[in-house]
C-alpha cells in the first residue's frame, strides 16, 4: 500500500505534488485536502488524515505533549513573520507593543502558531507581559476541539469575526495570520514598519519562525525505515527547483521573495541543525503560554537520525 503524503501546489511543495520530484525507493502518493490544510489539521490528534501531513508547528507540539504517536520530519514548507499581520483599531491608543497591556487582543486560536510566535517574540523584543493582555480567540480554529492545557494566568475569552470586531473597536488589536486582511476603516498596522520589526527580531533571536512542518504517523516510520530522511532529500529537492525559479515579485506567506533575497532568507533550508534555534524558540514559547507541560529538545520532536 502507497505511503500517503499531503503536499500542496504551492512553493517547494509543488513539485512533489506535480510529480516532478518523487521520494526515492519508497512508494508514496502526494494529495491535499478538499477544503484546504485547515480542514484535516484536527485529525493529527486522532487519526491523521495522511501517513505524512502537514501541519503547524504547535499542533505537533501540542499532540506530543499529549502523547499522540506521531513523529516530526524536519521539513519546514513555510516560515514566515507574524509581525506583518498584527494590526490595531486606530482609536485604542497603541503605539508601541507594550501598549497591548491592559488591552483586548484577538488571535485566531490559543495555541495557534503565528499566535504563539508573535506573542513570544513581542515579550523577548518589547518587554510586553502577556498575562496582563486578555485575549480573545476566534472559532472556528484546528484546536478547538483538542483538549490541551490552559493555564490559569492568562485571561483568553472567545470571540466571532475578528475584522469586524477590530472595527468596531470590541477588539483594540488582532494578531492575524500571514499578512491579515487589507487595511481599511479603523484598521492600521502595529508596526509602522512591519518589516523592520521582523528584522529587528530576526537580527536580536536569530530566528526564521517556521510556520508549518510534516509530522508522520509514527507506526510508518517504524516500518518503513530509511522513510523519513528519504521525505527530506525530496523536499530538499523540490526546495531547490522552486528557489531557482522563485521571481523576486513573488509571495512567500505574504513576504516578497526579492526582500528575503536580500535580507539573506532565501533560501531558507530544511533540517534539524539548519533550524534548531527556532526549534528551540518555539517550544520555550509554547511552554511559557502554558500550551505544553513538557520542554522538549529538539531531538525528541524528530526522527531518529535526523540532521
Amino acid at each position: 500500500m502507497a505511503i500517503s503524503l499531503m503536499a500542496d501546489r504551492e512553493y517547494a511543495a509543488e513539485y512533489l505534488a506535480n510529480g516532478t520530484v518523487q521520494v526515492q525507493g519508497f512508494d508514496v502518493e502526494t494529495g491535499w485536502p478538499e477544503g484546504g490544510a485547515a480542514a484535516v489539521y484536527p485529525r493529527l490528534f486522532t487519526d491523521p488524515a495522511y501517513d505524512i501531513m502537514v501541519v503547524p508547528i504547535t499542533n505537533y507540539l501540542i499532540a506530543r505533549d499529549l502523547g499522540r504517536p506521531v513523529m516530526g520530519i524536519p521539513v519546514f514548507p513555510d516560515v514566515s513573520f507574524a509581525h506583518i499581520g498584527a494590526q490595531v483599531n486606530v482609536n485604542a491608543g497603541i503605539r508601541e507593543p507594550k501598549d497591548l497591556e491592559g488591552k483586548r487582543v484577538g488571535v485566531r486560536g490559543w495555541g495557534f502558531n503565528p499566535g504563539t510566535w508573535l506573542r513570544g517574540g513581542l515579550a523577548d523584543v518589547y518587554g510586553l507581559d502577556l498575562t496582563k493582555v486578555h485575549w480573545v480567540e476566534a472559532e472556528p480554529n484546528s484546536l478547538m476541539s483538542v483538549d490541551y492545557p490552559r493555564d490559569p494566568r492568562f485571561s483568553v475569552s472567545k470571540g466571532g469575526d475578528q475584522v469586524t470586531e477590530l472595527e468596531s473597536g470590541e477588539l483594540d488589536a488582532v494578531l492575524f495570520d500571514r499578512a491579515g486582511p487589507p487595511l481599511g476603516g479603523n484598521r492600521a498596522r502595529l508596526f509602522d514598519d512591519p518589516l523592520e520589526a521582523a528584522l529587528t527580531y530576526h537580527r536580536q533571536s536569530g530566528v526564521f519562525p517556521v510556520n508549518v512542518m510534516l509530522v508522520a504517523k509514527s507506526e510508518v516510520l517504524d516500518a518503513n525505515p530509511g522513510l523519513g530522511q528519504a521525505v527530506v532529500d525530496a523536499c530538499d529537492e523540490a526546495r531547490r527547483l522552486y528557489y531557482a525559479n522563485a521571481a523576486d515579485d513573488d509571495q512567500h506567506m505574504g513576504l516578497r521573495v526579492g526582500w528575503l533575497r536580500e535580507n539573506g532568507l532565501f533560501p531558507h533550508e530544511n533540517g534539524l541543525e539548519n533550524n534548531r534555534r527556532a526549534i528551540e524558540t518555539i517550544v520555550r514559547y509554547a511552554a511559557d503560554l502554558g500550551i505544553i507541560g513538557r520542554r522538549f529538545t529538539p531531538e525528541e520532536l524528530f526522527f531518529d537520525g535526523a540532521r
